[in-house]
């Protein structure tokens, strides 16, 4: 008799909705986020956080070549090229205009200005060629070699495909201030807007865009790394977003660096411009998106 009673209990709790854990004990249907990671302070400079290059003047946004070498904007329209080893520096092309972001892929720049031009420059020769214009105040540029495209946004909330022989298309509007533009590999464009405070997803086939995240402060670069996850980083603190599920993890602190420029090449080291100690530096943290 009692065991029959038990049974129609548990029949009854099971047919409610309810769960029973082992032992008789209540367990909540609700699932229990994973704790938060602890944050990783990494000091600059430190074997974690490499001085690469220092007296570099005002430099703003840096693109590596996965070669040695990295290159790096200047508001005055210079492009430079920095000797990962040695620290050494040239001026590869002046009076490109007032230039913000950069992307470097086979032997050429992509650089956009805010005076909306795209411009493609043979970094062997220096020499450039104008790919678009009038486009509006530009900040970033990201270049897709696998279909010859080059993807520009900026201040007028649009992200632009310019492609070869053909007029640029707007693919998506409504994006905000964006400083910063990453591609995934798999047809999506991630993008950062600053004033809102927003992490946006768009399809590159059709400009459908969602929002990943919102109520960050201030996102002014955007990274996708090895491992697929998106790194943004405001002044010394990294983010990472998980895309899948829209989780944001603030999971390090760069004490000693004030990143104007930061950026995440394919191994998930990242490098950083700073206009701090050593009249303007460039920076790598090795294994950040790893």
């Amino acid at each position: 008799m009692i065991g029959k009673i038990i049974q129609c209990v548990v029949a009854g709790t099971l047919a409610a909705g309810g769960l029973v854990a082992a032992g008789g004990i209540p367990a909540s249907a609700a699932p229990v986020a994973p704790p938060a990671p602890a944050v990783t302070t990494i000091a600059c400079p430190s074997t974690a956080c490499v001085r690469l290059a220092s007296g570099l003047g005002e430099p703003l946004r840096v693109a590596p070549d996965g070669q040695g070498s990295a290159y790096v904007t200047y508001q005055n329209g210079d492009l430079r090229k920095v000797d990962l080893a040695s620290g050494a520096s040239a001026v590869v092309a002046r009076g490109l205009g007032n230039l913000r972001g950069i992307d470097v892929h086979g032997g050429s720049a992509y650089v956009v200005d805010f005076g909306g031009s795209l411009q493609r420059v043979d970094l062997a020769t220096g020499a450039r060629q104008v790919l678009a214009s009038g486009l509006g105040a530009l900040q970033a540029v990201v270049h897709d070699a696998a279909v010859g495209s080059t993807y520009v946004t900026g201040g007028d909330g649009r992200l632009v495909e310019v492609r070869d022989g053909r007029d640029p298309r707007v693919v998506a509007d409504g994006l905000g201030l964006s400083q910063g533009i990453a591609l995934d590999g798999k047809g999506n464009a991630y993008t950062a807007d600053m004033m809102a405070g927003r992490v946006l997803r768009t399809k590159l086939a059709t400009g459908a865009t969602e929002t990943l995240a919102s109520e960050t402060y201030e996102p002014t670069s955007i990274s996708v790394g090895p491992d697929g996850q998106v790194y943004f980083a405001v002044a010394d603190q990294v983010t990472r977003l998980d895309p899948a599920t829209g989780r944001k993890v603030h999971f390090a602190d760069i004490r000693g660096l004030n990143s104007v420029g930061f950026t995440m090449d394919e191994r998930g080291d990242a490098y950083a411009t700073d206009l701090g100690g050593g009249g303007g530096s460039l920076w790598r943290i090795p294994g950040l998106g790893r």
